[in-house]
């Protein structure tokens, strides 16, 4: 059987930074999947990459890309072409999953690798949640090609809640674009 997984790559403390990471989140509040797969929220793992990108078979990697177009944009990139971009490599870990993917290659197996990058609007502010740019049409369009993906290699998929993404970030990191969950409300 065929080990498959979606990586969300980012760093929740900076806005946009952190949609694949919320977007991991709102996967594992929301759907079941068939046959089973991993949801992995990598966060800004870096080197830490290497070790997912030998030991399964497909790999849908979920992160920001810093290239000159409209904020919101969302692209299915392949490794090649994720590497043929001069400009993605902007932040730290963006140099750090770039350089991944090009050394795993010359380590031994790769996994079958699509990159799904949304353009983000703000990566420089120290807030937990998403622009309104990305929280409408670009998060809604990242999780189709998801599904794209996963119809790709022949994952069925099941929506078995309906939990909104404010809702699912809250629940995880505490708060969401300042507004904090019931539970961290209470702790003061």
């Amino acid at each position: 059987m065929k080990k498959i997984g979606i990586v969300g790559v980012g760093n929740v403390l900076f806005k946009d930074e952190g949609i694949g990471v919320f977007i991991i989140k709102y996967l594992q509040e929301n759907y079941r999947f068939e046959p089973k797969i991993d949801l992995i929220d990598a966060g800004t793992l870096g080197f830490g990459l290497m070790s997912y990108l030998h030991e399964y078979d497909h790999i849908i990697l979920i992160d920001t890309i810093s290239i000159n177009d409209k904020p919101g944009s969302v692209f299915r990139l392949s490794p090649e072409q994720l590497s043929g971009i001069a400009s993605y490599h902007q932040t730290a870990h963006e140099v750090e999953v770039l350089q991944m993917i090009e050394l795993t290659p010359l380590t031994g197996k790769m996994a079958d690798t699509v990159v799904i990058g949304i353009i983000p609007e703000n990566i420089c502010a120290s807030e937990i949640g998403l622009t309104q740019t990305l929280e409408g049409t670009p998060f809604k369009t990242a999780i189709a090609q998801i599904f794209k993906e996963l119809d790709r290699i022949g994952v069925k998929y099941e929506k078995v809640n309906e939990i909104p993404l404010k809702e699912v970030v809250k629940k995880h990191f505490g708060s969401y674009n300042g507004e904090l969950s019931e539970k961290r409300i209470q702790e003061f």
